[in-house]
């Protein structure tokens, strides 16, 4: 069963492969810090006893002797704590993590480490962690006792969507002497998914429809003239008003039954998603395909909440993302579905083709739908874009949402003051001037249009589907 957005941003991922701990792995034993600072002041006497012997020749031999008789010492110290120190019998770590993680957004992750062995351990641990988070605050040093245990707690943040992949804990052990330093790798290797940032659906799973719109900043508007056709009778959902409850079905049925009306038919919502080259540019520290996809999700959810079906179909994706395509599904479940369809999809190199989408789409999806296209528009996609949505038209309600690349924005607010200034400030008045006569062609053509920053597409999306659905329209 798919956890939801909300169990998996907070079931724990511990030792998912066993619950019996992994035996620990002894690597090379090394020389420690205080061995080798031994072993510099040992070299440094010999340049002093190499010095008494040129400037009190008297006095060195018994200079000589008791540096040798150092170096001695040190030797069988040290012998004898590498002896001692090569055990490490009774260690033991475990790693927890978050169940799954999201995007960007900072979580904590916990190292247990026992020591059920007979001697005191001074220890470094440390994570391997992937290259697609970071952590902060490691390495860690740490003392245990015979019997003792110790929980090691680090930040972690991910940057890359996908399947992430932790090797062993590593733990560097110090001899009893601290001479020496012996590598161990304890615990198992796991692994979590990074998907997109869903923590915005898990804080509207509890709200009803008016109040998820008002936590997104957006205000319901009854529609004038709203229809009252009885259509059937289903289960109460969350959104509904209490004179739509049919009190007597729901007496004799034990739960909430509402009436539904010719004007909240259910509908087919089927994103198209770029993952071109286009989608790559940044705005702050998310890409503009990672902002589309926190916009897709989380309009996603409000439409899934109405009742209605959605659906992706991806393109131009790269070579080595999975999934991108997803049938429309409609209930609770349905959000679940996407999350896991789009948490390894990337934005690959290619240029996007509008017009073989389209007609990828036209073939896999023959019913009437709410087609939303998004994506990072530029004039030069005016010939192909128009035949795109032109084609869908035919069949389905087209929306094109675009993604306004704000750093063109600033440089024009930014003050001119050397002739690359001017250059630069003429060069973005233009691009926007062409993509909006790309985006006047597409009004013309009675295609709706959400032109917005990156990090307020969601919001925007889910205004245009409010106004639509209050309108009748979907």
């Amino acid at each position: 069963m798919t956890p939801s957005p909300e169990a998996a941003a907070n079931s724990p991922a511990a030792a998912r492969d066993g619950d019996a701990p992994a035996p620990a792995q002894v690597g090379r034993t090394g020389p420690g810090p205080r061995l080798v600072r031994l072993l510099g002041f040992w070299c440094l006497a010999a340049l002093a006893v190499s010095a008494a012997r040129i400037w009190q020749p008297q006095g060195a031999a018994a200079l000589e002797n008791l540096w040798w008789l150092a170096g001695a010492l040190l030797c069988a110290a040290a012998l004898l704590d590498f002896l001692t120190g090569r055990s490490v019998a009774g260690l033991e770590a475990e790693r927890r993590l978050p169940g799954n993680l999201a995007l960007g957004v900072a979580n904590r992750a916990q190292l247990t480490l026992r020591n059920s062995g007979p001697r005191p351990l001074l220890l470094t641990a440390c994570d391997r962690v992937p290259a697609e988070l970071t952590a902060s605050d490691l390495p860690r040093r740490a003392r245990l006792d015979p019997g003792q245990e110790v929980a090691i707690d680090y930040p972690l943040v991910p940057h890359r969507r996908g399947r992430a992949d932790f090797g062993r804990i590593e733990v560097l052990v110090d001899s009893p002497w601290r001479l020496w330093q012996c590598r161990v790798l304890l615990g198992r290797p796991q692994s979590v998914k990074v998907y997109p940032n869903f923590l915005g659906i898990s804080s509207l799973q509890s709200l009803s429809t008016e109040q998820s719109l008002r936590f997104l900043g957006l205000h319901q508007q009854q529609r004038r003239g709203e229809g009252m056709d009885f259509r059937q009778l289903r289960e109460y959902r969350e959104g509904d008003s209490q004179r739509q409850v049919d009190w007597r079905a729901s007496a004799r049925l034990r739960k909430l039954i509402s009436r539904e009306y010719q004007d909240e038919r259910d509908q087919e919502i089927v994103y198209m998603l770029d993952c071109g080259r286009r989608m790559r540019a940044k705005d702050g520290e998310l890409s503009h395909f990672d902002h589309a996809l926190n916009a897709l999700l989380l309009s996603a959810y409000v439409a899934i909440k109405q009742g209605d079906a959605v659906g992706l179909h991806a393109f131009a994706t790269d070579g080595d993302s999975t999934g991108g395509r997803l049938p429309p599904v409609k209930g609770e479940g349905g959000i679940n579905l996407l999350l896991n369809c789009v948490y390894e999809l990337h934005s690959g190199t290619a240029n996007a083709d509008f017009s073989g989408a389209a007609q990828q789409l036209l073939a896999t999806h023959p019913r009437r739908a709410l087609v939303i296209l998004v994506t990072n528009l530029r004039d030069e996609d005016s010939d192909e874009l128009l035949a795109a949505v032109q084609l869908l038209s035919r069949r389905h309600l087209v929306m094109v949402a675009s993604l306004r690349e704000t750093a063109v924005d600033r440089l024009l607010q930014r003050e001119v003051q050397h002739f690359g200034d001017a250059i630069e400030a003429a060069a973005a008045r233009d691009f926007l001037r062409r993509r909006a006569r790309l985006l006047q062609q597409l009004r013309a053509r009675h295609v709706l249009v959400v032109d917005s920053a990156p990090e307020q597409l969601h919001m925007a999306l889910v205004e245009r589907y409010w106004q639509l659905k209050r309108s009748g329209r979907i």
